[in-house]
């Protein structure tokens, strides 16, 4: 089934003016960095955020899915300086199969070296590279060079990482987070769940920004 994509210093964040270029993909392995430098004081695994934050953003994503890199892209940055750092706002990702496709699974192989990314506490930097240097779907653009050179960039401990993401238990983890999703009713990707409620798609920051504001305030 064709499945459709839609669309401060207290933690230790650095922003830094990076212009975006789109990937070379695996072919050239030229990686951008996003403009986010994340400390171990923000992150713990694939969750961002202090754990007392009033707003919890549960953000189901394939990281084949160019919808979700126009949010991670354009809006993810924001998101931090603005709501993350100041403790408003904790995001809490999960990487999913829906969009992947043959025996070479670029989907769940991506997913899979970013479950390993995240035994390290290094998942966010995998993570950004990964979308502010997304190629083609289902095209080989992430194939294991591309993955193994984002570990790399990421500054990844290759060998623990490189066992990590042999065992089938990742892979199996993956594919289980993805059957929940869908059951959950999760279809498109990204779907952003915030305090309950269901968002599909890339709503615009000043929307988004709007209910964070109004959730943080009311505390609901």
């Amino acid at each position: 089934m064709a499945i459709a994509t839609l669309a401060a210093v207290a933690f230790g964040v650095v922003l830094v003016a990076l212009a975006w270029r789109p990937s070379t993909g695996a072919a050239g392995l030229d990686l951008v960095a996003g403009p986010t430098a994340y400390t171990a004081e923000l992150t713990d695994g694939s969750v961002l955020g202090a754990a007392s934050a009033p707003v919890v953003l549960q953000l189901y994503a394939d990281f084949q899915c160019p919808a979700c890199r126009q949010l991670v892209t354009t809006q993810l940055p924001k998101l931090v300086t603005d709501y993350v750092v100041p403790g408003k706002l904790r995001i809490e990702t999960h990487d999913i199969d829906i969009l992947g496709s043959g025996t070479a699974d670029e989907s769940l192989g991506l997913a899979v070296g970013a479950a390993c990314a995240a035994q390290q506490d290094r998942y966010w930097p995998f993570h950004d590279l990964v979308f502010w240097n997304q190629g083609r779907e289902n095209r080989g653009d992430h194939d294991s060079a591309f993955i193994a050179a984002v570990a790399e960039r990421a500054e990844l401990d290759l060998a623990a990482w490189n066992s990590c993401i042999a065992r089938p238990d990742v892979a199996q983890a993956v594919k289980a987070e993805t059957a929940r999703a869908t059951k959950a009713g999760v279809q498109y990707t990204p779907t952003l769940v915030i305090n309950g409620e269901t968002h599909v798609g890339v709503p615009s920051y000043p929307e988004l920004a709007a209910l964070i504001d109004k959730l943080a305030a009311t505390g609901s």
